[in-house]
């Protein structure tokens, strides 16, 4: 039996006297897209900043253990937990453009994520490799400019090759495609399962829209007021939902009919 690439076992995160999420058991095999649904609040978004150990002051992980390889994240140091983001884990964040510092270049933000485990000619590589596979044209300029002078949708491109670039087997994405328009939106999803195929990447996606979902998990997850209601493969969840929360929601979703 495969051992789980990631594991949420009962776990209980707060911040501070609230709680955020409850009782969540679920796992991420190697190279699997697991989508997290539901509405604003339900805790998905915090699921993947605490495997990052990204909570902030406030949040902190409660009870139960979150497992990366058998390892739990909870008891790691904070140094520890630092070596293990980017070399393993990398996340995607749901507005790039406002991750990335406006007075730095895109070369140098890439150069600095990576710091020193890399040769600077092979960062620049695999740099220009990776915005190849996602479409980004012109890789070079790309590199040599500033945030502000790129695109939303490029801007969530280099959120993701930065992500990437030390070629981690689990990429958490939290709202990737929410601050993207329709068209930019189906690109990014198709360069993320692309991402997966060339590099076995497992993904968790966190995201509000069930049509994501549909097009690149292989298996669903879904969070109401912080608990897991339903949890199964993409068909049966999307197809024959069991859950009274998971119908509203897929009810929920607006759909063109001819008339």
């Amino acid at each position: 039996m495969v051992q789980p690439l990631l594991e949420f076992s009962h776990t209980e995160i707060r911040y501070g006297s609230r709680t955020a999420v409850e009782d969540l058991s679920l796992t991420v095999s190697p190279g699997e897209i697991l989508g997290i649904v539901g509405e604003s609040g339900s805790g998905k978004s915090t699921v993947v900043k605490a495997a990052m150990g990204l909570l902030g002051p406030e949040g902190a992980v409660t009870g139960g253990k979150i497992l990366f390889r058998g390892q739990d994240l909870s008891a790691l140091t904070p140094e520890q937990m630092r070596r293990l983001r980017g070399r393993e884990m990398g996340m995607v964040f749901q507005n790039c453009t406002a991750a990335l510092c406006p007075i730095r270049t895109v070369w140098e933000q890439l150069r600095e994520s990576v710091g020193r485990e890399l040769p600077k000619k092979e960062i620049r590589s695999r740099a220009l490799e990776l915005m190849e596979r996602v479409h980004l044209t012109d890789g070079e300029r790309v590199l040599q400019s500033y945030p502000f002078e790129l695109s939303g949708g490029m801007n969530q491109r280099v959120g993701i090759v930065m992500a990437m670039l030390r070629r981690p087997d689990l990429l958490l994405a939290d709202e990737p495609t929410s601050a993207l328009d329709v068209t930019v939106q189906k690109q990014v999803v198709e360069e993320m399962l692309g991402l997966r195929e060339v590099y076995g990447t497992a993904i968790v996606l966190v995201t509000h829209n069930i049509g994501v979902v549909e097009r690149m998990a292989d298996r669903v997850a879904v969070m109401h007021r912080g608990r897991l209601v339903e949890w199964g493969d993409r068909e049966q969840v999307l197809r024959s939902p069991k859950a009274e929360y998971t119908r509203a929601l897929i009810a929920a979703v607006p759909r063109l009919r001819r008339a």
